[in-house]
């Protein structure tokens, strides 16, 4: 896992499998930035990611639901077509905005800001 910031946006790199044993320190570090002042806005690129497990899955939705009082949101970045599948089946692209690159989330929430 990798944190860059760009503005008032963190960017969460992810690599390889997102497994269960890995939600703890996950789970830990979105806390952690969701506590502090105006990091509100997330994107989670896992464009080198070929497997969540349910645990994640979860602690994203519990980040996403933290964040929409305090007017923020997380967006993911996914190009993998079995994760793809699994955001669709799970109905969580209904749930997050997900797009095939990290630019093109970083302009959603540009517009997000001009609404």
């Amino acid at each position: 896992m990798e944190i860059q910031i760009k503005k008032d946006i963190k960017i969460i790199k992810f690599s390889g499998a997102i497994l269960k044993v890995d939600s703890d320190e996950i789970e830990k570090e979105l806390s952690t930035l969701t506590s502090k002042q105006n990091s509100n806005k997330i994107i989670l690129d896992l464009t080198k990611v070929h497997h969540i497990c349910s645990t994640a899955l979860g602690i994203f939705v519990a980040t996403k639901r933290k964040l929409k009082p305090l007017k923020g949101d997380i967006k993911i970045v996914v190009v993998d077509e079995d994760l793809i599948q699994l955001f669709e089946i799970t109905m969580l692209d209904k749930v997050f905005e997900m797009f095939p690159d990290v630019e093109e989330a970083l302009d959603a929430f540009k517009l997000d800001q001009e609404d």
